[in-house]
């Protein structure tokens, strides 16, 4: 679960005034308090797409240690770069491509990872905590991303969007950047090379047995 330090609240304090600011539902409020720098933006952004963002990047990367490093990376370029969202409306989606470029990065740049890890100031972005599974769902997943690391890293990317995280054929085109006709390619090459690499392993093996997905293959 990410969890933020800055709770929403109906009130913050720049420079000893109170300034009075009832949180919106919608996006396009938030995307101008952005950009105005309202000290209790960057707490609500995190607050409402913090679990979204970090699902994103868990099913991309796997349980990395360096899961909680790479959800700071996506809110301090989110904040970076608020000022280019066109349509303050679809800031979920916006966030989740950026969620998915940071991913893709890091899984593309892994020598080197720890060198292009930028941050704001601790006080500029809330703090992220990344979530611990128990130890069964934790060497099953463990098993799984080993092998998804075999696969092309926009296969591996389309993979687990499309098949760990439940998501639908054209959010996950959408996020990826490519047509719903790419990303079927991409899924139907990551699928096939995904069950040849898994059926080595005998856990893995008797799992994709067991299951309904690929029961009939």
């Amino acid at each position: 679960m990410v969890a933020s330090k800055l709770q929403p609240v109906p009130e913050q304090t720049r420079k000893g005034v109170v300034c009075p600011w009832p949180v919106p539902e919608q996006d396009a409020p938030l995307v101008e308090a952005l950009r105005s720098g309202h000290p209790g933006a960057p707490g609500v952004l995190v607050d409402r797409y913090g679990r979204y963002v970090e699902r994103l990047v868990v099913r991309v990367v796997g349980l990395t240690p360096e899961v909680p490093d790479l959800l700071h990376e996506v809110f301090t370029r989110a904040l970076e770069r608020v000022h280019e969202i066109k349509q303050p409306e679809l800031l979920k989606a916006w966030l989740g491509s950026l969620a998915i470029f940071t991913a893709r990065a890091w899984l593309r740049n892994r020598r080197f990872r720890r060198t292009w890890l930028r941050f704001l100031p601790p006080d500029e972005v809330p703090d992220l905590v990344a979530p611990v599974p128990d130890l069964d769902v934790h060497d099953a997943l463990r098993r799984v991303y080993r092998v998804l690391d075999r696969l092309p890293v926009d296969e591996r990317i389309a993979f687990g969007l499309r098949f760990m995280d439940g998501m639908g054929l054209k959010e996950t085109a959408e996020l990826c950047g490519v047509s719903p006709a790419t990303i079927k390619r991409r899924l139907g090459r990551a699928q096939a090379r995904f069950l040849a690499e898994a059926s080595r392993d005998p856990l893995l093996r008797e799992r994709i047995e067991r299951g309904e997905r690929w029961r009939s293959r």
